[in-house]
């Protein structure tokens, strides 16, 4: 039987390998947690989202709450996304806890799918993308319109640049190369 992840697992484990990454104790995570303003994170509470004790039906005993996901990842110095979502892009994420029934596959998308979905950057695969892209505030379409503007405009005279500088290939045919016209000197 397929083991399916819960986000919960995922953020435990991503916190438990940050936080060893970063030579941090459990009770050093829960120092930095307090001096943001999360008392209730102690260390004991930090080992038990780590951990995931289970009971007797394998479930977790204890879920990370939305708001310990984005302090752990600020007390982590991480993006939340990074610590839900695998940072291997050919990862699977599991979407559902459970696998679907009549299975059909889309419970499952890749990470890099999954982090691009949940920045607001694409939908999923199953995503009435209509809906998707309807909520999207008027002032971040804005953003992201000025945004695509100015790279085209670093692009171009980027490409500017390195023509002038020669560091663009010639076309074949072109004066100079195989198949071209030789040139001329005077």
């Amino acid at each position: 039987m397929n083991k399916h992840k819960s986000a919960s697992e995922v953020v435990a484990e991503r916190v438990q390998e940050l936080r060893k990454r970063q030579g941090l104790t459990a009770k050093d995570l829960a120092e930095r947690c307090r001096l943001i303003g999360a008392l209730g994170l102690t260390a004991s509470v930090i080992a038990n989202i780590e951990s995931g004790r289970r009971d007797l039906q394998g479930r977790r005993r204890r879920q990370v709450t939305l708001e310990e996901w984005l302090i752990l990842a600020q007390a982590l110095h991480v993006a939340p996304i990074h610590l839900m979502v695998p940072v291997d892009d050919n990862a699977r994420f599991e979407l559902t806890p459970e696998p679907p029934t009549p299975p059909h596959g889309l419970n499952r998308e890749g990470a890099g799918w999954v982090r691009e979905w949940i920045r607001g950057e694409a939908p999923l695969s199953f995503t009435n993308e209509r809906i998707y892209r309807a909520e999207v505030p008027a002032e971040e379409w804005k953003s992201r319109e000025r945004r695509q503007q100015e790279g085209l405009e670093v692009n171009k005279k980027l490409l500017e640049a390195f023509e002038a500088a020669g560091l663009l290939p010639k076309p074949k045919g072109e004066a100079g190369h195989e198949g071209g016209e030789a040139e001329s000197n005077g």
